[in-house]
Parts: structure tokens; C-alpha cells; sequence
């Protein structure tokens, strides 16, 4: 990171296959675009994106290793203190965000990780020349709707839908080619609290860099903590679920301890200027249909979708019914290609 923290960013290579066809759609479908995926407020990028109930996930079931065999460098980021990703350093010295993890923080790793991921993969080709150096009338040919933007995509899924969007308002017409807002708890009518600033001794804890914290807390996950998203009777098979619980438990033992979420109250759909898919299960009991509507509707770009997942609730891309995911993920990102 750009503070020198270590991040743990996961890929899958394509699998390799005998089918001519299998490897001409390999070769042609994802066109080597790229995408970096970004996990929710609880569990990581295993067993979110990377979930296989076999060595060679046969029954399709990892996020990663559907978009890799559709040809796309796929990517997936474990936030701080998630997964692979340690927390920050903290001791009764450490000023600044210490062990904890902040909105704020979060999108400044994103932008690391898409800058990398923008310096091993994208090609600047004649389309990208032209949109960087032709304009009429004051308007680049970045808002040409029928020019393919080869760079990075960003999808983000529940509460990293929220830190995808936040990045999206800062960094995203320079730097993504679409974003996909999954699941998104965004919901105008929620005003997250400031923490005071001072603890009773007057200690500053709250509210910029200089700020001295107490020990972020260790509070550990539980079974039923891993199970939570599935709400739908029949919609995940017992042998995902459960390998989805173990491997949960193994990687995030210890909740990740969020810590000023008063940084999302900046989020603004009409400051999204990058070409957005709204996608959502059906069934999804933690968002706000309202809110959806209003998140879509206000969307600052005309080049925008939104899909609702019939029959799924709010982890649709580990369910049964998650090719159906797979498939809204890329007809979105692949919507100017020709057939």
C-alpha cells in the first residue's frame, strides 16, 4: 500500500482445456479486460470470491476462477484485517487509524490495487489514444458510449459496495472502465455517527491523523456468524454452505474492526461518473428497495443497468443460481462488444 502495509490480492489463471471452442471463447470473451473484486463488511476474499467445494472446482462455484475461464484477469483485494491482509500496527503510541479499518483507508488500497493491476495488464491501444487525446467542444471521447474503456472494472459487493462507490466518486473516470455495485447497503435515509472526538481524559480519538485510539477489540466470528447470508431455503446446496462456514471460520477468526463509518456518509450516486451496473438478488433481505431505486436513478452517468437476481437473496454468487450472476456480471462489462 501506498504506507507501505502489505496487501493480499488473489488471482486465478484460466483452466486449461482441450475444447477448441472452450479455448476460443477463452481467448475472445474477456479479451483480457480486468476486474477487481472487493469483499463485504465480515468475510474475506476466500471464501467470498474463491469458495470450491473441489480442487478443481468442478461445480463452478468460485467468482474468481467463472471469470478467469471467461478470459479476464480477475482479481480480489482482502481489506485490512481480512483474510491475508494483517491488521495495522498498534500500540499505545500509534497515531492515525492504528489496527482498524476505515472507509477512507480502504478506498486509498483500492486505488493501489487498481493502479497495479492498470500497470501489469492495460494496454494503451488506439481506442484509449483517442479518448486521451480527442475532444469536440470541450467533451473527450471519454463519454463516447461506443468506445471499449480497457481498463480495470471494480465491483464491490454488500458494505465493499459502498467502499467501490466511494472510490468510484474520487478516483473512477480516470482510473475504472465500469463498476458494479452488488448487494449495496447504500441507503440515503441511513447518516452514520461521528464518535466524540475526545475520550473522557481528553484524549483525542476521533477525527484526523493525530488521533491516538484505544486497542481495536477482538471479538471472534462464530458459526452462525458464517452462515447468516444464506436465507433462502434450497437456494445454496449443505456442501457449499458448509464448506463456506469452515473455510470462513479458518480465514477471519476474529472480526475486522471497522471504525469510522461516518466516512460514508460523503456517498453520492449523482458524483458516479463511471458506467455502473446495480445488481441485486430478489430476495435480498439487507438492502433497501427503495434506496436501490433511488441508487440507480441518480446515478451521475447515462451508461448504466440494473439487474435483479430472481430467487436469490444477498450472497447470490455462491448460490445455486450464481452462473446467472456470473452471466449479468459480464454481459454488463462486455455490452459494446459485437456478437
Amino acid at each position: 500500500a501506498d504506507d507501505g502495509h502489505p496487501l493480499r490480492l488473489y488471482s486465478r489463471a484460466p483452466r486449461n482445456s482441450d475444447d477448441s471452442n472452450n479455448q476460443q471463447l477463452h481467448q475472445t470473451k474477456g479479451k483480457g479486460r480486468s476486474i477487481l473484486l472487493l469483499h463485504g463488511r465480515t468475510w474475506s476474499s476466500q471464501p467470498v470470491f474463491d469458495l470450491r467445494t473441489s480442487n478443481d472446482d468442478a461445480k463452478q462455484q468460485s467468482t474468481l476462477q467463472s471469470l478467469a475461464d471467461l478470459g479476464f484477469h480477475a482479481y480480489a483485494l482482502d481489506l485490512r484485517g481480512f483474510g491475508e491482509t494483517p491488521r495495522g500496527h498498534h500500540d499505545e503510541s500509534t497515531t492515525g487509524i492504528g489496527g482498524y479499518t476505515t472507509p477512507r483507508r480502504c478506498v486509498a488500497d483500492v486505488k493501489c490495487a487498481i493502479d497495479w493491476i492498470t500497470d501489469k495488464h492495460h494496454e494503451e491501444d488506439d481506442a484509449d489514444a483517442a479518448m486521451m487525446n480527442n475532444s469536440t467542444a470541450g467533451q473527450t471521447n471519454l463519454e463516447d458510449p461506443t468506445i471499449i474503456n480497457t481498463r480495470p472494472a471494480l465491483l464491490g459487493w454488500s458494505q465493499g459496495a459502498l467502499v467501490a462507490q466511494m472510490y468510484a466518486q474520487q478516483h473512477g473516470p480516470s482510473t475504472l472502465s465500469d463498476l458494479v455495485l452488488f448487494g449495496s447497503i447504500y441507503d440515503p435515509r441511513v447518516i452514520y455517527p461521528r464518535k466524540p472526538l475526545y475520550d473522557p481524559s481528553g484524549r483525542l480519538v476521533s477525527g484526523g491523523p493525530d488521533v491516538v485510539k484505544p486497542p481495536p477489540p477482538s471479538i471472534a466470528n462464530t458459526d452462525i456468524d458464517s452462515l447468516e447470508d444464506f436465507t433462502l431455503p434450497g437456494t445454496i446446496c449443505d456442501e457449499a454452505a458448509l464448506t463456506f462456514s469452515k473455510l470462513a471460520l479458518a480465514v477471519d477468526p476474529v472480526k475486522a474492526p471497522w471504525d469510522e463509518l461516518h466516512e460514508f456518509n460523503v456517498l453520492n450516486p449523482a458524483l458516479v461518473h463511471v458506467p455502473t451496473l446495480v445488481l441485486v438478488g430478489a430476495q435480498d433481505p439487507y438492502v433497501s428497495w427503495d434506496a436501490q431505486r433511488e441508487l440507480f436513478e441518480r446515478l451521475g452517468t447515462e451508461d448504466k443497468s440494473m439487474c435483479v437476481l430472481p430467487g436469490c437473496d444477498h450472497a447470490a454468487h455462491i448460490l445455486k443460481a450464481r452462473k446467472m450472476f456470473v452471466r449479468g456480471v459480464v454481459g454488463f462489462l462486455l455490452r459494446k462488444d459485437g456478437f
